[in-house]
């Protein structure tokens, strides 16, 4: 139903949007040859709303109260334990409300209601506070959902070996435990569970008929516990089921965040050198013009183009093409600061978008990815090749369009390549070479 639905919204998704820029992209190309265009913006949005909705990341601690935050704790594991915990209290209370009647008709000493009461407080104090601090949370089972299995079995044999009118509801209440936990446990802690609660019942048996063999009837409680002894082990093979459905269920869930994942980082990577691809910078420069608006912070853009890439196509082979724009990224990705982004504008073209940057400080570091690529051993794709670039800069001035300051910065890359290639030159350059 998900793939079906999937392929239905895909077909009802919006239209690509038109560039507000005016700025058609050219369809990529891999060393001259044609390719299929990127995906659209927000690809994923369009082509599966319902698959986005299940694997988006989730905000439960918006619109909640302090007291719910409070109790709760922060989202993750903190809280998953918490509510785990939380779930089991009104089954705990229930219990305690039993063991309440049962004080007030005369059939439970005060004394034992006590000690169970106590047992039970204690425990779940215990579990909340380890729970809520978070000190089990980076482990492997953050709820600690075995060790209160556990103790929810202890609590039952405790209740069996000190409240004679509680034996006949044992059984029942162990199963009950097993039942709800039993699905995040693993086998081995299933197994230890069942033949352990097994076990600590035949053994508060065998004590309270030590200690008080007048009041226990053995062979009618032996029989209860035989009967159980054939119940559980059918119930842990059900559960053992259950556990593998679940598991296949969080596997195809882990795959499809997994898929998510790359048709997102497809949608706005280039599939050659994992730049951001042109449709992608295009929309970080609009909110990057945003940005200036409120803050009235500078960026400059520079584009930047191999030179004579084409005769590293003719006498190389598309090939080496391929490796020299993939070291090139790789350079470009190292020379600027992580708040700048790079791009592959177009074929051997790229653009830098440099966050907080006025023009003299954007020529230097340009100057500085200059130097590295001058640098950079070339020859290891082929003898005797040599990889330069010319650059265009140009400072966004706030209230300009956008594309007047592309338009600049790529009137500064044709002045460089004109002036002799391997160069960086700013717009500030065009009055003077008009001049």
């Amino acid at each position: 139903m998900i793939v079906a639905r999937t392929v239905r919204d895909s077909r009802q998704g919006h239209h690509l949007v038109q560039n507000r820029l005016n700025l058609r992209a050219p369809a990529p190309e891999i060393n001259g040859e044609d390719r299929p265009p990127a995906p659209p913006p927000h690809f994923m949005e369009n082509m599966a709303p319902s698959l986005a909705l299940h694997l988006a990341p989730q905000h439960p601690t918006q619109g909640e109260s302090f007291l719910a935050r409070a109790v709760l704790g922060p989202a993750g594991p903190v809280r998953q334990g918490v509510k785990r915990l939380l779930w089991m209290l009104p089954a705990y209370a229930f219990a305690m409300a039993l063991m309440v009647c049962a004080v007030a008709f005369q059939r439970v000493q005060p004394w034992q209601a006590w000690v169970l009461g106590s047992h039970v407080l204690v425990g779940l104090a215990g579990f909340y506070g380890v729970l809520r601090t978070g000190l089990m949370a980076h482990r492997r089972e953050p709820t600690l959902a075995f060790p209160q299995v556990l103790f929810s079995l202890s609590t039952v044999c405790l209740s069996y070996a000190i409240i004679e009118s509680s034996r006949g509801m044992a059984l029942e209440w162990m199963c009950l435990v097993l039942v709800f936990d039993m699905r995040r446990l693993n086998g081995r802690q299933a197994q230890v569970a069942t033949f352990g609660g097994l076990g600590l019942l035949v053994a508060m048996l065998l004590l309270t008929w030590w200690l008080a063999p007048a009041a226990t009837h053995l062979k009618s409680a032996m029989a209860a516990i035989a009967t159980a002894g054939l119940t559980m082990p059918t119930l842990l093979i059900v559960t053992k089921v259950g556990r593998r459905l679940h598991q296949r269920r969080l596997d195809q869930r882990a795959a499809m965040a997994a898929a998510f994942e790359q048709l997102n980082a497809l949608s706005i990577r280039d599939g050659l050198t994992q730049l951001f691809n042109r449709r992608h910078m295009l929309s970080l420069l609009e909110d990057e013009v945003r940005r200036q608006q409120r803050s009235h912070r500078v960026f400059c853009v520079a584009l930047l183009d191999i030179d004579l890439f084409k005769q590293v196509n003719d006498q190389h082979g598309h090939a080496v093409g391929d490796a020299v724009l993939r070291d090139f990224a790789t350079l470009a990705q190292s020379a600027f600061s992580g708040s700048d982004a790079v791009a592959r504008w177009g074929g051997e073209e790229f653009l830098v978008l440099l966050s907080e940057a006025g023009q003299t400080h954007a020529l230097e570091m340009m100057e500085s990815l200059r130097q590295a690529v001058l640098q950079h051993d070339w020859t290891r794709h082929a003898p005797a090749l040599a990889v330069t670039f010319s650059a265009g800069v140009c400072e966004h001035a706030p209230g300009d369009a956008l594309t007047r300051s592309l338009e600049r910065a790529d009137a500064a890359l044709y002045l460089a390549k004109a002036q002799g290639r391997d160069r960086t030159l700013g717009s500030g350059d065009l009055s003077h070479a008009t001049t």
